[in-house]
């Protein structure tokens, strides 16, 4: 039995030449180093779902047979990062997608949100992925990491950490973690106890 929370970490871009990638390996060099919960990478150019076109919506149940080892993967999970892009002042088509092919799965639990892009280091593609995360009853946290893939702009991944913008990230990252992990430690009990209640 695992005793840790699962926590999983959605990379939610799949474009030729992708510059999210050093954000992901900074992400993930950073969890590695936690003994607080197990996290899993989840790549969305490794999930084969094709454009959400079912039917039958999955608030009723319904999962698309093309979908149902993706549903079992964001089952078994007790928290989310979303790792996504700014795309026009908004988040990635893959990722609407891949989040829309379920309901259930995302219901009650917290999600994260590292984004990255410009000057604007993707905040704005951030709010409008909030906003979904809550209509699928999940619960997006305040605290988040923005970063800017401009050169030389503030704060980078490829800075010093003993720089003031890596000190700025390091924070960002430890804020957004505390956070996370209070609503996984919450809700797993929540949950536990709406499911014996149905059974």
């Amino acid at each position: 039995m695992n005793i840790y929370p699962r926590i999983l970490v959605i990379f939610g871009s799949t474009r030729q030449g992708r510059r999210g990638e050093v954000v992901a390996k900074w992400l993930m060099d950073r969890l590695a180093m936690r003994t607080d919960a197990t996290f899993e990478l989840v790549d969305l150019r490794d999930v084969s779902l094709p454009f959400f076109d079912s039917p039958t919506s999955p608030v009723h149940g319904h999962i698309a047979p093309e979908a149902e080892q993706w549903a079992a993967q964001v089952d078994r999970a007790d928290g989310f990062i979303f790792v996504t892009p700014e795309y026009n002042h908004g988040y990635s088509a893959v990722l609407k997608n891949a989040i829309d092919h379920l309901y259930a799965q995302w219901a009650h639990k917290p999600a994260a949100i590292v984004s990255y892009g410009g000057f604007a280091a993707g905040y704005r593609a951030a709010e409008q992925l909030r906003q979904v995360l809550i209509e699928l009853k999940m619960v997006p946290i305040r605290e988040q990491v923005g970063i800017s893939l401009v050169p030389n702009w503030i704060p980078s991944v490829s800075d010093a950490p003993d720089s003031p913008s890596g000190a700025f990230l390091d924070r960002s990252f430890n804020g957004m973690m505390t956070e996370l992990l209070w609503w996984v430690t919450a809700l797993i009990p929540a949950r536990e106890r709406d499911r014996l209640s149905q059974d």
